[in-house]
């Protein structure tokens, strides 16, 4: 498996529609029709298996005043989970928000998906609210940030 950078739209959609998959297998919300947000300075981090295909990554991006990353999705396949994989591609996108001068990363989670990963990650929870789904009526929406 390798790591590439990409600014292709198609991509982070990619990366958005898998994460919405696994969401709804989750939840037991129904399916809407649901498009990946385009952001000016929006790009992907892209795990790629030999043939170069995608099978995870992380879409983000830039944020002003203060200059920081919005991490907006990120999503893996089952049989690269657990693999360090996310671990790679955080700290990648650790290391290019340093060098493209931000001051702290932000991103969300829920109950059902990671908000363990993010915090071994460094990550502080700066908000949390009450978020019920069908499967989920426990769940719990959490802000989390990394000052770089």
């Amino acid at each position: 498996m390798t790591t590439r950078f990409s600014e292709r739209y198609e991509d982070i959609a990619a990366i958005h529609d898998a994460l919405y998959s696994y969401n709804l297998s989750k939840t037991g919300a129904d399916r809407v029709d649901v498009h990946a947000e385009r952001f000016p300075e929006q790009f992907a981090l892209l795990v790629c298996d030999e043939n170069d295909k995608a099978r995870g990554g992380i879409a983000f991006h830039w944020e002003n005043a203060p200059r920081r990353i919005f991490a907006d999705y990120l999503y893996l396949d089952d049989r690269l989970r657990g693999g360090g994989f996310g671990r790679r591609l955080m700290e990648a996108l650790i290391e290019y928000a340093k060098a493209g001068g931000a001051s702290r990363i932000d991103l969300t989670t829920n109950t059902f998906q990671a908000p363990g990963f993010y915090l071994k990650m460094g990550f502080k929870i700066t908000e949390d609210k009450p978020d019920p789904k069908p499967r989920c009526p426990e769940n719990i929406h959490y802000c989390l940030s990394r000052d770089l």
